[in-house]
């Protein structure tokens, strides 16, 4: 059975999301927070992300706050364990996630043609936190992701000035001054 879009559970992991990351604080030239949010198979997922920019461009992902509605939780060791691991992938698709085709063939064909994130790349610190919720089960394993990298682009464009809208941010001058 179709599930209607909460947009009031939305709103919830949105707002809570900011709470937890203290959205609205001053940061100094070159950090910034970006926020975004998302819903699939009846979860709702809201990340906050603080991230550094050097003056060279060199984006580091300091923090990230997650808030996940995935209605009744049965296990929420593994559904923080799957935010974590969202966050860590978010990093791949904001920093290097690219694929490309020439001639019509995929040029990444495997690990060693198409970067992931490696520790250093994700986030320094990961808040997750799961809404209590009697609503039906939803959805971890795909909800936590597209929220990321969006989050990731928000933060730089406010830690720069710089609005990114089209990923990897490998790909792009984000230096400033």
């Amino acid at each position: 059975k179709d599930h209607p879009i909460s947009t009031a559970r939305l709103k919830n992991c949105t707002k809570r999301a900011a709470e937890l990351a203290g959205w609205g604080r001053e940061l100094p030239k070159g950090k910034g927070l970006g926020i975004a949010c998302y819903r699939s198979f009846n979860g709702y997922a809201a990340n906050v992300v603080e991230v550094s920019v050097s003056k060279a461009g060199e984006v580091t992902i300091d923090k990230a706050w997650v808030v996940i509605d995935a209605g009744m939780v049965i296990n929420p060791d593994r559904v923080k364990s799957q935010m974590e691991g969202s966050a860590i992938f978010g990093a791949s698709i904001a920093l290097h996630g690219e694929i490309s085709a020439k001639d019509g063939v995929v040029e990444q064909t495997n690990f060693d043609t198409y970067k992931l994130a490696r520790m250093a790349d994700g986030p320094k610190e990961i808040t997750v936190e799961i809404v209590e919720s009697e609503e039906l089960p939803g959805g971890v394993g795909e909800t936590g992701t597209p929220p990321f990298a969006p989050a990731v682009a928000n933060a730089v464009f406010a830690a720069t000035g710089k609005r990114v809208r089209r990923l990897p941010l490998s790909g792009h001058d984000l230096s400033w001054s």
